[in-house]
């Protein structure tokens, strides 16, 4: 009866140690794919890896050519990634190659990507380390389409609020669709265009006008470009200015002589308002009317009178 027990008890822990080394087993396949084949370690220094974990794909042109063998840490900027590849893959590698963590679709597992550099360089070789490039970071990248949306959802929301307006008859738009209006905006875009028309006439007349006055032509042409009419103008204009100040002395004296004779002191003031005066000198003028008639009687009597009749012969014959 011990002895079956003891046979048991071994049994079992044949059967347990036989599970223990077979998940063993399997998980070491699972994490190291290339366990059962040849490769070459070769490492890349990256800012951060972003959720990189050991036993994650490496792919070279979207094939998978090896592993993740470990992370390091180096300091607080770098941390180091060694990748093991498989040394038919490593071939077609160079050392010029670039690495950068990737993500195996949009949401799946992370994963070291190898892209070829520029230039030429020869196939990796165990313990080669290549340069790195920043990675494409998911995470912010979905952030950045999360804000995007919100903006598009604000800017679809904008234009539903602006085509309810376009939709408003009362509105701009509403009324440039109404055929009396556009008639009144063709007949306002005819006149501008005639007025266009209009000054662009105007200034070649203007600019013709220059361009003879510039070149001489006509009387303000010459006046411009003859030195001797300048003269002459500016002579014109001194004599009229000197003939502006004798007119101004003139006028003074007239509107001076004219403040004489309205002075009530003056003769012709006197003659003119005082009434007596003017009779007076109307009754000397009729009176020297008569004298001269008189006078006149008198020369005759003493033509006829026969003591003086051969002196004024004399006198008429001379006259003759």
């Amino acid at each position: 009866m011990a002895e079956e027990r003891s046979q048991r008890s071994k049994l079992g822990l044949f059967v347990l140690g036989g599970t223990v080394l077979l998940v063993l087993a399997l998980y070491l396949m699972g994490t190291r794919k290339d366990l059962f084949s040849r490769s070459i370690t070769i490492s890349s220094d990256l800012r951060e890896v972003g959720g990189l974990r050991t036993g994650n794909n490496v792919r070279y042109a979207g094939i998978d050519v090896g592993t993740v063998d470990a992370i390091e840490i180096i300091n607080d900027t770098i941390v180091r990634v060694y990748m093991n590849i498989r040394m038919d893959d490593a071939e077609h590698i160079r050392t010029n190659a670039l690495a950068s963590v990737g993500t195996d679709g949009l949401i799946g597992n992370k994963l070291v990507n190898l892209l070829s550099g520029e230039g030429s360089g020869t196939p990796v070789s165990d313990g080669d380390a290549i340069r790195s490039v920043p990675s494409l970071d998911t995470d912010a990248m979905i952030r950045t389409l999360d804000r995007t949306n919100g903006n598009l959802a604000a800017i679809t929301d904008d234009l539903r609020q602006v085509s309810a307006r376009l939709n408003d008859p009362n509105n701009l738009v509403g009324m440039l669709t109404d055929t009396s209006m556009g008639g009144v905006i063709r007949e306002a875009v005819y006149q501008l265009n005639a007025a266009a028309g209009n000054a662009r006439a105007l200034t070649e007349g203007v600019n013709s006008i220059v361009a003879d006055v510039e070149g001489g032509k006509g009387a303000l042409g010459v006046l411009l470009a003859d030195d001797a009419a300048e003269a002459d103008v500016r002579r014109m204009l001194s004599e009229l200015h000197t003939a502006s100040d004798t007119l101004g002395l003139a006028i003074g004296r007239i509107d001076r002589f004219s403040r004489s004779l309205e002075s009530d002191k003056g003769l012709v003031h006197t003659l003119v308002r005082d009434t007596a005066l003017a009779n007076d000198v109307q009754r000397m003028m009729t009176r020297l009317d008569t004298t001269t008639l008189l006078l006149n009687e008198d020369l005759r009597a003493l033509q006829r009178n026969w003591l003086l009749r051969k002196y004024f012969k004399e006198k008429e014959k001379q006259a003759k």
